[in-house]
C-alpha cells in the first residue's frame, strides 16, 4: 500500500485534462484518494469473483462428466446422488483431465482475443467503459452458470459450456490485463515496477480470500451455488463502485493525440486501402493490431530494437510451462492423494498469501534497496530517457538490469519449487513446497514493466495488449502440450511434467539476459 500511495498524491482533474504533464499518477480534483488507491478494490474484488468459484467448478466439472458417463452406461442411481467411488474409474480420470486441458486452452484463446478487443476499444473511448463491460459480462457468467444446475443431462453440460464460454473472455487474464493497463497508465516511469507488484500483490489477496472462503463454503454447505450466488453480489456492488468512483485513466486528450497518430500512418498507407478487399483485410487486422507492437522499431543509429520481440519470446515460452502447471499440480494432489474441495483451497490459499506477501512487500522492497546498488551515472543527455513526471527528473535506464535479475530468480525458484511440490508426499510438505511456489510471483509484473517501458507513452497499453496477446499464446498451447504430457503420464509417471516445466521455464528464463538497457523507449530530441 505504501509503494501505491507514494506514487500518487494530488487530485484528478476532468476526463479532458491530462493526468500528468506526461504521466499522471495523481489527482487534481476534490478526492482523497489517488486513482492507484482507488484500484484495490476493483483489483481485489474482481480477482476475488474469477477465483472464488475456483474449487468448487472442479468438483461441478467432474461431477457432471461422471454422470454423463455413468447415464450413458445405464449405471446412474436413480435417486441422483453418485457415491465418489464410482467415480473413481480411469474413464472418468482422463476424461476429466481432458476437459481441464480444454478449459485452460480456452481460456487462453479467450483471453488473446479479449486483450485486442480491450486495447481496441479502451484506446478509443476510455479504460472505464471497458471495465464495466468485463464486469458486466462476468455478471452474465455466473448467472447462467446458476441457471444450469436446475437443470440436468446435456441441458446441465449445455449451461455448463455457456458459462464457460464467456469466463473465457472475462476470466483471470482479462482482469489481470485491465488491472495492469490502468495502472501503467497513471504509475511514473520509476515507481512502475513496484506499484504494477502491489496492485498484482492486492489482487492475488483476493484470489487468496477467495480460495479459503470458496473451498470452506462449499464444504460446510455442500451447496456448489453459494460461491456463485456470492460472486453476483460482488460483481454488482464492484460495477456501482467503478461507475460512481473510480476515475479515467487515459483522457481524451490523450486519446486524441493517439488517434491523430493513426491517422498520420492511415494516410501515409492510403494507397493500400483503396479497393473492397484491402478494406476488408483491414477491417480483419483489428483483432491483430497491437501485435504490431511487436515490429522492431529503428533506433537513432539506424539498428533495430529487438528488446519488446525477446520479452514477447520470453513471456510465451514461460506460459507454455507455467499456464498449467498449478492445475496439474491440483489434478495431482486430487488423483494421488484424494484431496477434497477444502484441502485444495488450503493448498491454493497458501500459494496466493506467499505470493501476496513476495508482490506487496518483498518485491518493492528489494528494488528500494538494491536499486541505489545497480544505480549508475550516464552519459546520455537527460532529454533522451523517460521522465518521472513528479519531479522531473530523468530515469536511468541502469534500473532495467535489476527487474532483469529478480524476474530471473524468480524463474529459478519456479522451476525448482514445482518440482519439490510434485515430489513431496505428506500434506504438510505439499503446504511448504507451494509457499515456496509463491515466491516467484514477481516475474509477471516485472516483464510487464520492463516492456512498457521499450515504447512511446501513448503506446504502451497496446504494447502491453500485445504481450497478453503473447501470453495467451502461450497459455493456450500450454495444455496442449504440457496437459498431454501429464495426461498420458498422470498415472505412470507424474514427476515428468515438472521437469520438463522446470527445463523450459529456464530456457526462458536465459532470453532475459538478452534485454539491454540501451533499448527502453528514448524520447526523440527536440529539433
Amino acid at each position: 500500500m505504501e509503494s501505491i500511495q507514494n506514487a500518487s498524491r494530488t487530485k484528478l482533474s476532468s476526463e479532458r485534462a491530462p493526468l500528468l504533464p506526461e504521466r499522471q499518477d495523481t489527482l487534481s480534483s476534490g478526492r482523497q484518494f489517488s486513482p492507484l488507491t482507488l484500484l484495490i478494490p476493483l483489483a481485489v474484488a474482481t480477482r476475488l469473483t474469477s477465483t472464488l468459484p475456483t474449487t468448487t467448478l472442479l468438483g461441478v466439472i467432474q461431477s457432471v462428466i461422471c454422470r454423463l458417463w455413468l447415464s450413458s452406461n445405464g449405471n446412474l442411481p436413480p435417486g441422483g446422488e453418485i457415491p465418489k467411488e464410482l467415480c473413481a474409474v480411469p474413464e472418468v480420470e482422463k476424461t476429466y483431465a481432458a476437459v481441464i486441458s480444454a478449459i485452460l486452452i480456452g481460456d487462453g484463446l479467450g483471453a488473446m482475443v479479449a486483450c485486442s478487443v480491450i486495447s481496441h476499444i479502451s484506446s478509443r473511448v476510455g479504460r472505464k467503459p471497458v471495465i464495466l463491460g468485463t464486469i458486466a459480462i462476468s455478471f452474465l457468467g455466473y448467472f447462467l452458470m446458476i441457471c444450469s444446475q436446475y437443470l440436468s443431462g446435456w441441458l446441465e453440460a449445455g449451461g455448463l459450456i455457456a458459462f464457460l464460454t464467456l469466463q473465457m473472455f472475462s476470466g483471470i487474464l482479462t482482469m489481470t490485463f485491465i488491472a495492469n493497463i490502468y495502472t501503467v497508465d497513471i504509475s511514473s516511469a520509476e515507481d512502475r515496477t513496484p506499484v504494477l507488484s502491489a496492485i498484482n500483490g492486492w489482487a492475488t489477496l483476493g484470489q487468496a480470500f477467495s480460495f479459503a472462503i470458496g473451498g470452506l463454503v462449499t464444504t460446510q454447505t455442500d451447496d456448489p451455488l453459494i460461491v456463485y450466488y456470492i460472486s453476483i453480489f460482488v460483481l454488482g456492488a464492484i460495477f456501482v463502485y467503478v461507475l460512481a468512483f473510480l476515475p479515467e485513466s487515459f483522457p481524451k486528450k490523450k486519446r486524441d493525440e493517439l488517434r491523430r497518430q493513426r491517422l498520420a500512418q492511415q494516410n501515409v498507407d492510403a494507397s493500400a486501402r483503396r479497393n473492397q478487399s484491402s478494406r476488408l483485410i483491414s477491417t480483419i487486422a483489428i483483432a491483430f493490431e497491437p501485435l504490431k507492437q511487436l515490429i522492431p522499431a529503428r533506433k537513432a543509429d539506424g539498428r533495430k530494437n529487438w528488446r519488446v520481440v525477446y520479452c514477447a519470446i520470453h513471456i510465451t515460452i514461460a506460459m507454455l510451462a507455467s499456464s498449467y502447471a498449478p492445475a496439474s499440480l491440483l489434478l495431482l494432489y486430487t488423483t494421488k492423494y484424494s484431496y477434497n474441495a477444502a484441502q485444495t483451497g488450503i493448498v491454493l490459499t497458501i500459494l496466493s498469501l506467499s505470493a501476496v506477501f513476495t508482490l506487496t512487500y518483498t518485491t518493492p522492497s528489494l528494488i528500494r534497496v538494491l536499486r541505489p546498488i545497480y544505480a549508475k551515472k550516464v552519459t546520455l543527455p537527460e532529454d533522451q530517457f523517460e521522465r518521472d513526471p513528479s519531479d522531473g527528473t530523468a530515469v536511468t535506464p541502469s534500473t532495467d538490469l535489476l527487474d532483469v535479475h529478480i524476474a530471473f530468480v524468480s524463474c529459478i525458484i519456479n522451476a525448482v519449487s514445482y518440482i519439490l511440490a510434485s515430489a513431496t508426499t505428506t500434506h504438510l510438505s505439499h503446504l511448504i513446497a507451494v509457499t515456496i511456489v509463491g515466491f516467484s510471483a514477481a516475474h509477471a509484473p516485472i516483464i510487464r514493466s520492463l516492456v512498457v517501458s521499450s515504447v512511446d507513452p501513448l503506446k504502451q497499453g497496446e504494447v502491453l495488449a500485445a504481450i497478453e496477446m503473447m501470453s495467451s499464446i502461450g497459455a493456450f498451447l500450454s495444455p496442449l502440450v504440457m496437459g498431454s504430457i501429464f495426461t498420458a503420464t498422470i498415472s505412470s509417471q507424474p514427476m515428468l511434467m515438472f521437469y520438463i516445466h522446470a527445463a523450459i521455464v529456464i530456457a526462458a528464463a536465459s532470453l532475459l539476459f538478452l534485454i539491454r538497457d540501451s533499448d527502453r523507449y528514448q524520447k526523440p530530441p527536440q529539433t
